[in-house]
């Protein structure tokens, strides 16, 4: 692959000898100076060095998809969305059409599932793929950008052995013999041949320290936002174990809220763990209503006084967890007989103030929620909002790469909305789940959302997410939600898949909307930019692309600059 350049004169970023995809690709010297991603020590000498070198032994895998090779044949004329990350890392400065606003000054950091093969071997499921993660350095009306693969153990394990070691979302190493089978039934119930690649979110705390996360508890990994290198695991400092938690907890600058399903005894425990501490602490228990195991909590919302525990009727499976072959909905089950439930826990003392049976639902993302009060100030209600795929449980199978890489020009993706809950708090035994708008606003695709922070668990009006522009296989569209209008401005470039919109307000703004939208875009050329989007006007105001395409990623956070003494 020859030298890369984003348009800047004089400037050489990156240059690599290695065949182009390959799990083995060398890091790269780089220029000195010339991006804050350049500040820290090299790995080597970072807390990351003790990792799993020998493969966990586990159920042998079902054969590789009839994409074997697909990854690694260039090109242009299909989407980097879904293909291998070129090499492990790479910065530089961008070429801006447009202009940034000066008052945009920090760090957008976005993690995601970058790299979905070692060797020959393709992984199947978009969830799958080793971290990447990607910044963007916003100062003066310059952006600067890089990226790196997280070195989780399960990346450097398939990286020193040259194929799987851990068991990923639907990925199973391969067991050598029957005793490897019985000794990886031990490790999972351990957790030890449990991913800790941590490849679905990072979150800032309010201490500051910056963590990737996934949903196995072993997989929170602590980086560098500066640098973008591994600083180490980031251990939970106490005792309540568990092997699975919530991938996006609430995190503000007081506190980070959690939840950890039990499996055992079918509930959820809702933790708290403080700034600059590593400890959590718990503060209530929901036990389940329904079902053979708690439903999947991928995130949850919280408003003023509350934290809402929602209990889909997509349920954890042990059985499922143990299988080598996934099954359509690979580690779940759906179980409609169970019914569906939202639960409210007061956040003061832990207590259950409600518990109402809800209409079925499947999502990923919950919104925001906000109180409603009577006349006498009074808490009446809890409103929470959600990307809702129509109870429809199909949408994780739809997310196998083979399906995302062979659209076909047929309308195939799932509708969903954004659903509304209502949960009433006056002792009523059922909650109201309705779309908050005509879906046809925004395409009937909705998900990868998000709100100005300063509204988190406030009535709010506006939501950020991705929409849809039919015929399509995946969400193609950057949508603003106006909740007031019952109403959706979308952001639409044919043949382009945008990831997560993510929503930065302007420092001393009075207006909800007054910020960017940050996205990063993949074009249909091959190529890829980051994108700014006034929030407010919903229009187009700077684009810088990259000298190459980047992997689709997910979920990300803002890291703002540092104010100087």
């Amino acid at each position: 692959m020859a030298s890369l350049s984003c348009g800047v004169p004089g400037k050489v970023f990156c240059s690599s000898k290695s065949r182009e995809g390959s799990i083995n690709d060398h890091m790269h010297d780089r220029p000195k100076g010339l991006l804050p991603f350049t500040r820290r020590p090299t790995l080597e000498s970072s807390t990351v060095t003790h990792v799993a070198v020998t493969c966990p032994a586990t159920l042998p895998p079902p054969p590789p998809p009839p994409l074997a090779t697909e990854i690694f044949q260039p090109d242009n004329n299909r989407l980097a969305a879904w293909k291998s990350i070129r090499q492990e890392r790479w910065e530089g400065e961008l070429a801006v059409q447009g202009q940034i606003p000066l008052w945009l000054s920090g760090t957008y950091l976005r993690n995601g599932p970058g790299m979905w093969h070692i060797e020959n071997y393709n992984f199947r499921h978009l969830f799958d793929g080793y971290a990447t993660l990607v910044g963007l350095h916003f100062e003066n009306g310059r952006l600067t950008a890089g990226h790196r693969q997280l070195e989780s153990e399960a990346y450097r394990a398939a990286k020193k052995s040259k194929k799987l070691c851990y068991r990923e979302f639907s990925e199973v190493p391969r067991a050598e013999n029957f005793l490897s089978y019985i000794g990886e039934l031990a490790s999972l119930f351990s957790g030890a041949s449990l991913t800790d690649n941590a490849n679905t979110g990072v979150v800032r705390l309010g201490d500051g320290r910056v963590v990737c996360l996934t949903e196995t508890v072993k997989g929170s990994i602590q980086i560098d936002p500066d640098t973008l290198e591994t600083v180490g695991k980031f251990a939970y400092a106490d005792s309540l174990g568990g092997l699975i938690h919530s991938a996006h907890p609430i995190v503000t600058q007081t506190e980070f809220l959690t939840l950890l399903p039990d499996l055992i005894k079918p509930g959820y425990r809702v933790v708290r763990m403080d700034p600059g501490s590593n400890e959590r602490k718990v503060i209530g228990r929901v036990d389940c209503r329904g079902g053979p195991a708690p439903g999947w909590v991928h995130s949850f919302p919280v408003s003023e006084h509350y934290i809402i525990v929602p209990e889909m009727p997509l349920r954890y499976c042990a059985q499922n967890l143990l299988r080598a072959e996934p099954t359509p909905l690979y580690k779940f089950e759906w179980h409609p007989e169970s019914k569906a439930f939202m639960h409210v826990v007061s956040r003061a003392t832990g207590n259950i103030v409600g518990s109402v049976e809800v209409p079925l639902f499947v999502t990923f993302h919950f919104i925001n929620a906000y109180e409603e009060r009577d006349e006498r100030g009074r808490v009446k209600a809890i409103i929470a909002d959600c990307c809702e795929h129509n109870a429809d449980p199909s949408i994780l199978d739809k997310l196998r790469l083979q399906n995302l890489r062979s659209f076909s020009g047929e309308d195939v993706l799932p509708d969903a909305r954004v659903g509304r809950f209502t949960i009433p708090l006056d002792g009523s035994p059922h909650g109201k789940l309705e779309a908050a708008l005509d879906p046809e606003e925004h395409g009937r695709g909705m998900d990868m959302c998000s709100i100005n922070p300063d509204y988190l668990g406030k009535k709010y009006r506006y939501a950020y997410a991705c929409g849809a522009r039919r015929p399509c296989n995946f969400p193609n569209t950057i949508t603003k939600i106006d909740f007031l209008t019952k109403t959706a401005k979308n952001w639409h470039e044919e043949g382009s898949v945008p990831s997560e919109p993510f929503f930065v307000p302007r420092p001393g703004a009075t207006e909800e909307d007054d910020g960017v939208v940050i996205s990063m875009v993949s074009a249909k050329n091959g190529e890829g930019f980051a994108l700014l989007l006034d929030g407010s006007s919903f229009e187009e105001i700077a684009r810088a692309k990259f000298p190459y395409g980047l992997p689709y990623g997910l979920h990300g956070c803002w890291v703002p600059k540092a104010r100087q003494n």
